[in-house]
């Protein structure tokens, strides 16, 4: 039931709870990782909140993003 995931960040692999439904031909393991803390915000901010590289350097700048 628990899953061995590596870390991106090269740390000490994660126990997961896997999907306690099992399929035939269905493997257990994840079939993607988790974001990392701030991976995507750039692209929130960008795509999702329509702002400019402007904006976002100011949010930076304030310590709202890092």
């Amino acid at each position: 039931m628990l899953l061995s995931v590596d870390r991106p960040d090269g740390g000490a692999p994660l126990e997961i709870a896997g999907n306690p439904i099992k399929l035939s031909g269905g493997g257990p393991t994840p079939k993607r990782r988790w974001p990392t803390l701030g991976e995507h915000t750039e692209s929130v901010l960008r795509d999702e909140l329509a702002l400019d590289e402007t904006e976002i350097e100011a949010l930076r700048e304030r310590g709202v993003v890092a």
